[in-house]
Parts: C-alpha cells; sequence; structure tokens
C-alpha cells in the first residue's frame, strides 16, 4: 500500500465511521428484505466526480478515482458506503467468445462474431486468460483488493446480459430473427453467453470473497450479500411481453436461481414488458435507466419489486410519499445535491461556505424527507 492510498483510507475511515456503516447496511437490508425502515427510507445521492460506467484507465487511476470521490462525497449523511467500482466495458463478455474489442470515441463495443448459425457452434470456450478484457477487469479488482490490504469492498463490474451481448455477436436484427426461424441456434446461444455470465460473476465473487458487492445498479449502491446477481437488459424495449416470456426469461431465471435472486436494468421505456419482468421467478429488483418511479408504477411495478431509480432533490418529498402511498421499495438515488456553475460540478477545493451550507441543509432536508414517510 503505497503512503498516499493509506493516507485517504484513513481520511475516509473518518467520514464513514463503523456506526454510520453499520446503520446504512441495516437500512439497505432491511429494504432488500421487505422490513419495516430502520429509522428512515435509505437512499444514496448521485455521483460527485466519478463517471462510473467509464473504461480505458489504469488500476491505479481508477483506484484513485475512486477513492477522491469517496472523500469528496463524505460531506453528505446519506447511506453510501465505499466500495471500489471498476467500470464498464460492453466488449467484455463478447471478448470471452473472441470478439475483438472496438472502441467508438469513449465508447466499448465489438466486432460481429457471428454471421451464420454455424458459428455458434463453432465458438471457442469463454476464456478469463491473459489478454482478454474480462482478464484486465480480474487484474484491476485484484490490484484495488491488495493496494487497499482488504480495506475497501469490490463491485462487481457492469457485464450486461445475455440477450444484449448475443445481440452484440450477431447482430440484434439477426438474433430476434433466429427466435423464429432458427430456435435452436437461438437457444444454443442463449444458452452458451448465460454460462459464460455465471461463470464470469462467480470469478470475481471468487476474487473478492466477502467484500464482494454484487451489484452494478448502481456503482454507488450496494446490496447485502443475499440479493443476488444484477443484470442489464436494454433490448427489453425491443420486445413484447411474450417474446420475453419465451426468449428472454428462461435465461434470465436460470441466473436468478444460480445467484439467489436478481436485479434487471432497462434503458428506454419497457412498459410493455414490465408486468412480465415482475412475474419472473428469482425477480428481487427492477432499475430503470430513463422511467421514472410514476412510470414504473403505473406499467404494474408494485411493493413486491424493490426499484432501483432517481429522484431530483427538488421533488424528493413527492418521490418519499408516492412510496409510502403506493406501498413501494424504493432504492432511490438522490440527484441535485453537488454545487455547480457554468462549467458543471464544482470541484471540491472550490466550494465556498455558502456551497457547504447550501450541501448540508439540503442533505438535511432529504434525511427529514425519508425520515417522516417511513412512519
Amino acid at each position: 500500500m503505497t503512503p498516499e492510498v493509506r493516507e485517504k483510507l484513513d481520511r475516509l475511515d473518518d467520514l464513514f465511521p463503523p456506526e454510520r456503516l453499520s446503520r446504512s447496511k441495516e437500512r439497505w437490508t432491511r429494504l432488500w428484505h421487505g422490513d419495516p425502515p430502520l429509522d428512515r427510507r435509505p437512499f444514496v445521492y448521485a455521483p460527485y466526480k466519478l463517471n462510473y460506467y467509464d473504461a480505458g484507465f489504469s488500476a491505479e487511476e481508477r483506484l484513485h478515482a475512486n477513492l477522491d470521490e469517496f472523500l469528496a462525497r463524505g460531506i453528505a449523511q446519506d447511506d453510501f458506503i465505499p466500495a471500489f467500482f471498476p467500470g464498464c466495458h460492453q466488449g467484455t463478455m463478447p471478448n470471452l467468445f473472441g470478439a475483438v474489442p472496438v472502441q467508438v470515441d469513449a465508447d466499448f463495443t465489438c466486432a460481429r462474431l457471428i454471421e451464420t448459425p454455424d458459428d455458434i457452434d463453432r465458438l471457442p470456450p469463454p476464456s478469463f486468460s491473459p489478454g482478454t478484457v474480462a482478464h484486465e477487469w480480474l487484474t484491476m479488482q485484484r490490484y484495488a483488493l491488495e493496494e487497499t490490504e482488504g480495506r475497501l469492498p469490490i463491485h462487481v463490474m457492469d457485464m450486461q446480459g445475455p440477450a444484449d451481448v448475443c445481440g452484440q455477436l450477431w447482430g440484434y436484427e439477426n438474433l430476434l430473427a433466429a427466435a423464429y426461424t432458427d430456435p435452436v441456434a437461438y437457444h444454443v446461444l442463449l444458452q452458451k453467453v448465460t454460462e459464460a455470465f455465471i461463470g464470469f460473476w462467480d470469478a470475481q465473487r471468487t476474487l473478492a470473497g466477502e467484500l464482494f458487492v454484487g451489484t452494478h445498479l448502481f456503482g454507488w449502491d450496494w446490496v447485502p450479500a443475499d440479493a443476488g446477481a444484477s443484470i442489464s437488459a436494454d433490448s427489453l424495449v425491443m420486445v413484447s411481453a411474450p417474446f420475453y416470456q419465451e426468449f428472454y426469461q428462461p435465461y434470465l431465471q436460470q441466473i436468478g436461481e444460480h445467484f439467489g435472486g436478481m436485479a434487471v436494468h432497462s434503458c428506454g421505456n419497457f412498459s410493455a414488458t414490465a408486468p412480465a419482468l415482475c412475474a419472473t421467478p428469482s425477480l428481487k429488483a427492477v432499475n430503470a435507466g430513463q422511467m421514472s418511479v410514476a412510470e414504473l408504477v403505473a406499467a404494474g411495478v408494485d411493493g413486491r419489486t424493490i426499484i432501483i431509480a432517481w429522484s431530483d432533490v427538488s421533488v424528493i418529498g413527492e418521490s418519499f410519499s408516492h412510496a409510502a402511498a403506493h406501498g413501494l421499495r424504493l432504492d432511490l438515488t438522490v440527484s441535485g445535491l453537488w454545487p455547480c456553475d457554468e462549467h458543471g460540478v464544482k470541484p471540491r477545493q472550490d466550494w465556498t461556505r455558502e456551497d457547504v451550507a447550501h450541501v448540508q441543509r439540503t442533505d438535511a432536508t432529504v434525511q427529514d424527507a425519508a425520515a417522516t414517510c417511513s412512519r
């Protein structure tokens, strides 16, 4: 451990003492287990500066970016629990099968690997060996564990889910059509990728051991060990409920059964598939990239399923009141706390006394709303 990392970890211990972390973990655990709130509903503020879902940096750079983020946001008294989040690379899972990663600006994808159904049978077994993107992630997670000497939990990376990985490997147009024109090939490919997902998740869980945090929804969230797996399924917006039930659900369910539950994310408006998704055995939580809490409720998500969503601080009272009125279980990220100027979020060293006072007043207001709506 370098002196700089040690100094930052020591400062984090002061900002997030054991009693604070214990209370926050109890609040989150009660939410995930369906128990009454401890003293208030849990919540977490949106990231201060860190771009959680980026890639293309060294392990050392990423560790310090995480630590600096945690130190800056220690002023707030939310339920954030410092834990290293490695990032996201959309080509990770396809690369397990040999697909070549492709970078487009700051985003990553992969070259298409499958042109005909016969190519599916020729796919090699998934590999985490040196030279793969997956190996790079495992190396980064191992570095964070060793450099912090076990003082910082480690998140799973954003792995995407089986259907969307297959969409990258074959092209979504070919994949979705194959469900009808060549269902054998479709199911063989989905099964291969589902098993690879389970294998890579287990590799990360084994590496981190008791320090493993099994969610990327969101990368700044915390979940208890029995929460299950988190899965991205952005293509839910492309399919109907019957299609989901026949061609998506079996593979999500396989993951959920292996890990004792699951949380599923999709971007866009997936109202059409939300009822079928919520009826999936093993589903514990739904995360929407663009849908509001009200839209999710209107689509049929209720208190049996945790809603992982956003609320701006300006409407936080309404958000918690809505949750109380409808018996919702909210894993809520609150945006709008951090001081901004014309360039965006202000660096912590540039905050004025009024900036600090504004953060503290706003934080107190959110805490009061979380407590009032838990009674």
